[in-house]
């Protein structure tokens, strides 16, 4: 293993317009997110950091509110750049949309006072990804970053993430508003009450209404909504461009365990169908490298200090079965992306990341992390 160049670090984060994370759950993905968001910060670059974690760690890590804007984040450290960040909150994003492509105020007024515009934008499953995608597209066009961090939802919702641009550009075609006539199709054949069934928790929240006034409730809302979508389409086009140019990097975080390097190969290829450019695999969580030098020095030796030996026995398997698993993803992203991608091992944390402080010596650590050399 080799110590990664810390300027050659530097370098991507200084050539990259927009890196995404992703991982599944607990292999450090969020606090990746925010380190590389650090460091933006440390080179003197305007920073914006978005989360689309369900879990909300960003937000509790640096105290971000849930809403649609990014606020500045009050580092204690001096730094020469700066971090604004935000944890998405999905109706805000909703209504911001809606008043950046409504034809007027008046038509965003009475979209926001149609009773189905209140429902579907507060509870529709799945749309929060569309929202971060159309966040990402404003942040984009008002060039306000120098880098823009991206954090996703933990594996499998991380791949609803990554399908979301093509969606997001065929947003009619591809299903969200079929869904939601279907019902009222169902209504006409079968009679309102048929509504509810088919609805699910958007209908039980607008239950009261019933039979014509709801469809013309609906009416009114497509007919409003009609630039607002057209809009969507729009935003999806560009952001699935942007997320393909050299500027962008994906970066994906895993652990050395079964279950995160299995996600981690799917997670890669999907990175390799969609065609996002991987910009580095980050393996967390490893023993400290002094602790791997000592192990391997000992498998070296004749062993014969035996009241040291079980000790010494646990750190070599643990490191045997963590070089193991770096391998088995370091082949795997090498035969989908080529040798130019590298696998970084980054040492396990002695502490809980939970303080800026704490962040801060994470973020030292992934500038000491070792390449991978097999």
């Amino acid at each position: 293993m080799t110590t990664v160049d810390q300027e050659g670090l530097e370098s991507w984060l200084r050539k990259s317009r927009i890196l995404v994370t992703v991982g599944s759950g607990g292999v450090g993905k969020t606090t990746t997110s925010i380190a590389l968001a650090l460091l933006g910060a440390k080179l003197g670059l305007r920073v914006g950091l978005l989360s689309i974690d369900p879990a909300k760690r960003l937000a509790d890590a640096l105290g971000i509110p849930l809403g649609s804007e990014l606020s500045p984040v009050r580092l204690q450290r001096q730094v020469p750049g700066h971090v604004e960040a935000a944890m998405l909150d999905q109706k805000a994003v909703f209504d911001d949309m809606v008043r950046r492509f409504a034809p007027s105020t008046k038509a965003a007024d009475r979209i926001f006072n149609n009773s189905i515009y209140k429902e579907v934008s507060t509870n529709l499953g799945g749309p929060l990804e569309y929202m971060a995608l159309a966040k990402l597209e404003t942040m984009l066009s008002q060039g306000r970053y120098d880098l823009i961090v991206l954090d996703t939802p933990p594996d499998t919702h991380a791949l609803d993430f990554l399908a979301r641009p093509n969606i997001l550009h065929g947003f009619i075609e591809n299903g969200v508003m079929s869904w939601m006539i279907k019902p009222f199709h169902l209504a006409q054949k079968l009679g309102a009450g048929a509504i509810f069934k088919a609805g699910g928790k958007v209908m039980a929240g607008i239950s009261s209404i019933t039979g014509m006034k709801m469809l013309k409730l609906l009416a009114e809302f497509l007919v409003l909504m009609e630039e607002v979508i057209v809009g969507f389409n729009r935003v999806g086009r560009e952001v699935s461009v942007a997320l393909k140019r050299n500027s962008t990097g994906f970066v994906l975080v895993s652990a050395p365990t079964d279950n995160a390097v299995r996600s981690a190969a799917y997670l890669l290829q999907e990175l390799k169908t969609n065609q996002y450019p991987l910009l580095t695999v980050i393996m967390n969580r490893n023993l400290p490298f002094a602790l791997q030098e000592a192990a391997e020095a000992w498998n070296q030796s004749d062993r014969h200090w035996t009241e040291i030996r079980p000790g010494f026995e646990v750190i070599s398997r643990r490191h045997r079965y963590a070089a193991t698993q770096a391998g088995k993803l370091a082949a795997q992203a090498q035969q989908l992306f080529g040798k130019s991608v590298p696998l970084l091992l980054l040492e396990e944390q002695r502490q809980m990341i939970h303080s800026e402080e704490s962040l801060w010596q994470f973020t030292d650590a992934l500038l000491k992390a070792r390449q991978y050399q097999g």
